[in-house]
């Protein structure tokens, strides 16, 4: 299993969820170019770009097979890798990543595309992403930690997505991933799950109502107990 993280995020964020499904998996959690403990060395971000690295990354690990399970930006990530053509995941899981974006997931990427040349562009991202992001019971010490890892991450990563996110054409990725596909949607999903359904004909919906958006960090063993309900069938078949 292949666990993507989101934008401006790592990798680290999946050690808890990792935990819950090293009995069954083999787990790896990237950091992509930008990332974490990866630097961006001359690397453009684009979400085109990032999923072909995810792309990479499991065919140079000679990952056959893999779960794809992404969260936010790494949910788009792991549908655009499966859409390829270039890998023939088991399934893939989507953890409230914005494909197709809700219309007010698209206001909030606009709101920080305008403020991004602004001299406290990282105190206004800051303050946005802890009301979007996190329940009121969950702006704790790990929401603080996420939003500092968030808001130092290089100014071109924290650009891209909010001037890309738009031509994202969803109507174009999600029928071609022929995989079993499964979305996890928090308090407020992201994603369109009316929208997700009609590109998605096999797809599985569900949702963590009292979650938000960071549900492998908040939700961990609700999540895996979903995700362990989805792909035992898969398994088997």
């Amino acid at each position: 299993m292949i666990c993507t993280h989101g934008w401006a995020c790592n990798g680290g964020q999946f050690i808890e969820l990792s935990l819950l499904l090293a009995k069954d998996f083999r787990i790896f959690r990237p950091d992509l170019p930008g990332h974490g403990r990866t630097p961006l060395d001359g690397f453009a971000p684009g979400f085109n770009r990032y999923a072909d690295a995810l792309v990479d990354f499991a065919l140079q690990h000679k990952l056959a097979r893999p779960v794809l399970l992404g969260q936010s930006m790494g949910g788009v990530l792991s549908m655009m890798a499966a859409a390829s053509g270039r890998l023939q995941p088991r399934a893939v899981i989507n953890l409230d990543g914005s494909l197709p974006a809700t219309e007010k997931t698209l206001a909030g990427q606009e709101l920080i595309r305008r403020w991004a040349d602004e001299p406290d562009f990282r105190q206004r991202l800051a303050g946005l992403l802890r009301k979007a992001f996190f329940l009121p019971a969950e702006r704790d010490a790990r929401c603080d930690a996420i939003l500092q890892v968030m808001c130092s991450a290089p100014m071109t990563v924290l650009r891209f997505l909010p001037e890309q996110v738009g031509d994202l054409r969803p109507e174009q990725i999600l029928p071609r991933v022929a995989a079993p596909v499964l979305y996890i949607g928090s308090a407020a999903p992201r994603f369109d799950p009316r929208k997700a359904a009609v590109s998605i004909p096999h797809l599985r919906l569900e949702q963590i109502p009292d979650a938000g958006h960071f549900l492998h960090v908040y939700a961990a063993d609700r999540v895996a107990a979903i995700v362990m309900n989805f792909l035992q069938p898969v398994l088997r078949g």
